[in-house]
């Protein structure tokens, strides 16, 4: 946060000692000089005399408000973190404390602590986790840094978020929940830094976009779907090509993308086409709509890669060793938290042929999204 205005609010606002401190040490005062302040008085002195000496209003209630501060306020700093791309992991535990009113635990590994073999296998594995309670769960220690009011601690994200633009949010647990890696028996640990796309070790982020407002009919002022089964299908069947034409510069990354072939389309101008459609944004008529819209995107890039494993055969990690075992990670694929959710000839067509790409769909933050209802992951 650069912003002095909303740090000084947040000051007044919040009770935790340790945030006050925090921002206290951002803020940067400096005080009105002498000179300044005659300046600022001999403005206000204008406020009540007709004309107000050719002063426009709003450079009075400036020096008004510099006087009633006695200075400026800027950031000490500026430059840390700017144009970083942050986001929080939100576990459900602490949205509990938050709707509980309670404290909650800052931890982490205990790596200050660790012996020579806690520390080689913290280098060695820790990555494959990422979370402190299965880590706890596994006998290694674990520190409280500091507790904080959950509440407090919510607060500050989201006063943040709404006048910065950073943190975003991702919440672990709800991913891991729906993720399609379950099936294969890996888990969320990370995303990548803009927080839409949830992905397991050494995963790879491989996105792409359909323009949505490419895909009205201007004529008619509707969607021309047709035109968007069209281009989904093509993108889905781009970005697999993409997997094999990329250069992996780990033998990790290689093993990963290769093997679950993990792909993210999403969108961009969605407010164009709701302009052409003449729709209204958040009225029924355009959440129906918009409904619609993700819903067709999210099928058919899922019916397309059921054709491509038709052509090309399945992403890796859902291949058995023999077709009961194969037949076994299919089961497993379609009741997932996300494939339950899809229509039955989706899943039936994955039990039958299996699938080219483990997952499938992302909105990436293009600066002209909305989050759809049917879609894995969303920024």
């Amino acid at each position: 946060m650069q912003n002095p205005r909303i740090l000084r609010y947040l000051l007044e606002n919040t009770e935790d000692d340790h945030i006050q401190r925090l921002i206290k040490e951002k803020l940067k005062f400096t005080p009105l000089s002498e000179l300044e302040e005659a300046m600022y008085q001999g403005i206000i002195n204008y406020k009540h005399i007709p004309g107000t000496g050719g002063f426009d209003p709003k450079v009075i209630q400036e020096a008004e408000e510099k006087l009633r501060t006695g200075g400026t306020y800027s950031v000490n700093n500026s430059e840390f973190l700017t144009g970083a791309n942050i986001s929080v992991c939100i576990t459900k535990e602490f949205m509990e404390a938050v709707e509980n009113d309670t404290d909650y635990k800052l931890r982490f590994p205990d790596v200050e602590n660790y012996n020579k073999e806690e520390m080689e296998a913290y280098n060695r594995d820790w990555h494959e986790y990422g979370d402190v309670r299965e880590w706890e769960a596994l006998g290694f220690g674990v520190r409280t840094y500091r507790k904080i009011k959950a509440k407090e601690l919510w607060n500050l994200i989201n006063i943040c978020a709404t006048y910065s633009a950073e943190p975003g949010i991702f919440f672990i647990d709800n991913a891991n929940e729906m993720t399609n890696a379950k099936a294969y028996d890996q888990k969320v640990v990370a995303t990548n830094p803009c927080g839409e796309q949830p992905l397991a070790p050494f995963s790879v982020c491989n996105l792409a976009a359909v323009n949505l407002a490419e895909m009205a009919d201007k004529e008619k002022n509707e969607v021309d779907y047709e035109k968007l089964i069209e281009t989904v299908a093509t993108g889905v069947r781009m970005q697999d090509n993409v997997i094999d034409a990329t250069p992996y510069f780990l033998e990790e990354n290689t093993k990963q993308a290769k093997g679950e072939r993990r792909v993210g389309l999403g969108v961009m101008g969605l407010h164009d086409l709701l302009i052409y459609t003449e729709t209204v944004y958040g009225s029924e008529e355009g959440n129906t709509l918009v409904d619609k819209i993700f819903e067709t995107i999210a099928t058919t890039a899922y019916r397309t890669s059921i054709e491509l494993a038709k052509e090309k055969g399945s992403f890796p990690f859902l291949v058995g060793s023999n077709d009961q075992e194969t037949q076994h990670l299919r089961m497993k694929y379609i009741n997932t938290g996300y494939m339950k959710k899809m229509p039955e000839d989706i899943r039936q067509g994955i039990l039958q042929y299996g699938i080219r790409n483990s997952h499938l769909l992302t909105v990436a933050p293009t600066g002209k999204i909305v989050a759809p209802h049917a879609c894995e992951s969303v920024a």
